[in-house]
């Protein structure tokens, strides 16, 4: 063999000893590192210690600014409106104008009312000379459903027995409801067949107290009347009772029935006579006569008034919500004062909103709506007024829900101090707190395992098996998804263990029994680290 290549054999020789105890040393160095890795492969062992803390469980919620409730502002009917200052959407302050009616329509009510006072006059004059009777019209236009008086019944005992003597319906629409077998959609047509088998058209108004309300024409059908629903395609829906869907309660008390003037499924107008009663109590009439000419009085005053100055003020601050009149209108015109033929009270016709708070009006998923309740505090933050935060109270939690993504949402209302940076429409981001605990003992979630419905932990460690010892069945109580309460089985300080994998992160640990809400904030909370 030349002597080169004896030379290279033994350089080859020398170095395989060297490549070996590299690998001997780095494979020690492993074993030592990630001892745990060799019986729980991905896994880590920590410890949490189990200490006293706050906990409060919050639940978020999104929408946007709105108005709050608004009430009418009551004008004088019988005028004709010269000109309108305001729009909805404005904000007026106390004694702005908001509109001005023509002088000539507010003198000719004057003239009117002085006419009708002096009729009433009449009436308070002849109240001691003629025998008291007394005609009962409707202050409303609708449709008479039953009567339920006869000729000379003393209303009295009707009324105690049936608590009405006639039914009026007052929108034109019957109703009825009833579990349907599948679904109705709201605004959905149906067929509704009458005792008599005639045919009406339905329609669904939506869903009340888990029944599906239905509503037709009240031209015809009876009160009380058993009808058959279906739908358009020949399904049957069910049978019910018909109602009336905005019924009225004609009432009096004292005297009998002299005479009735209308009839059953009668439609009537404002002002219809719709009975008459005698042997009324002594000065019944006269009584009637002067209460009916002071309220003739109070609204000469008030039209006097505006014959100075014919311009309506705001009263008060606030928003203008809705403006239901339009130049060279005639205000008013339904409402009768009883026993005065023509004369008409003051109705409203435009509504207003206090300036000063405001209400949000949001959307909650299914998930939490049930630990919302109307008196919690809510957190409000705005999103184009940075990072300040408001405060507002619950006032109003919706029964219905709207679907959104095929997750039913709840709408809840939160009532808010107005603020000069807020505007309508504003988007808001609302956390609702809906429990809180103080001074409790409290643990990571993840430190807790689940099995049978029961919740364990464990308070030891095996360093040479690297196993977990010392199971302890525990009970818990409020949870905010990432920490939980310990109710029963350890006590202050004890030290418990437990494996963090990589999908720890993903699927967290829920309490059985405890579902935490959406977000939290939270005061110190458990030890969590590593041994």
């Amino acid at each position: 063999m030349p002597d080169d290549q004896v030379k290279v054999n033994r350089k080859k020789r020398k170095k395989w000893p060297w490549i070996t105890a590299g690998l001997l040393a780095l494979l020690i160095l492993v074993l030592t590192i990630l001892p745990g890795r060799r019986t729980s492969s991905g896994s880590t062992v920590r410890q949490a210690v189990l200490e006293k803390g706050n906990l409060t469980v919050t639940v978020v919620g999104t929408g946007h600014l709105d108005y709050a409730k608004g009430a009418e502002v009551e004008i004088l009917s019988g005028l004709v409106v010269d000109e309108i200052f305001v729009e909805a959407g404005d904000r007026v302050a106390q004694g702005d104008r908001l509109m001005t009616f023509d002088p000539l329509s507010v003198q000719e009510a004057i003239q009117s009312v002085l006419s009708q006072i002096e009729s009433t006059d009449a009436a308070i004059q002849a109240a001691s000379l003629s025998p008291d009777t007394r005609t009962v019209r409707s202050r409303n236009a609708g449709r008479v459903k039953a009567i339920l008086i006869s000729k000379e019944d003393k209303v009295s005992e009707v009324y105690r027995a049936e608590g009405a003597l006639i039914w009026l319906s007052l929108d034109g629409r019957m109703a009825l409801s009833l579990e349907s077998p599948f679904e109705l959609k709201e605004d959905e047509k149906v067929d509704v067949f009458l005792a008599n088998g005639n045919r009406r058209d339905g329609t669904v108004q939506g869903i009340k107290e888990g029944k599906t309300v239905i509503t037709l024409t009240d031209n015809g059908p009876e009160m009380g009347e058993e009808v058959t629903v279906k739908a358009k395609d020949g399904r049957e829906i069910g049978t019910a009772l018909l109602s009336i869907h905005h019924p009225l309660a004609i009432v009096a008390t004292e005297g009998q029935v002299r005479s009735i003037h209308v009839t059953k499924n009668e439609k009537i107008a404002v002002g219809k006579a719709l009975f008459t009663l005698e042997d009324l109590p002594q000065g019944w009439a006269y009584q009637q006569a002067l209460a009916d000419r002071q309220t003739l009085t109070e609204r000469l005053d008030a039209l006097l008034e505006l014959e100075k100055s014919p311009v309506l003020l705001a009263a008060e601050d606030a928003y203008i919500l809705q403006v239901n009149l339009q130049e060279g209108q005639l205000t008013g015109g339904d409402s009768l004062v009883q026993g005065v033929s023509g004369s008409t009270l003051a109705t409203a016709q435009l509504t207003a909103a206090p300036p000063d708070v405001f209400v949000l009006s949001i959307l909650v998923d299914e998930l939490d709506i049930l630990t919302v309740k109307e008196g919690q505090s809510a957190r409000i933050v705005f999103d184009a007024i940075g990072q300040r935060t408001f405060e507002g109270v619950i006032e109003e939690v919706g029964g219905q829900g709207l679907e959104s993504g095929g997750v039913a949402k709840y709408p809840v209302k939160i009532r808010i101090p107005a603020h000069e940076l807020m505007r309508i429409g504003m988007s808001v981001t609302a956390t609702i707190m809906v429990d809180e605990k103080v001074d409790i003992l409290l643990l990571p979630v993840i430190a807790l395992t689940e099995s049978g419905g029961q919740a364990f932990v464990y308070t030891g460690r095996d360093d040479k098996s690297d196993s977990l010892t010392g199971q302890i069945q525990v009970e818990t109580g409020l949870s905010d998804g990432d920490r939980v309460e310990i109710v029963e089985g350890l006590s202050e300080g004890t030290t418990v263990y437990y494996r963090v994998t990589a999908s720890d992160s993903l699927f967290p640990f829920t309490a059985p029994g405890h579902r935490p809400g959406r977000n939290n904030t939270e005061t110190p909370s458990a030890t969590d680290g590593q041994p």
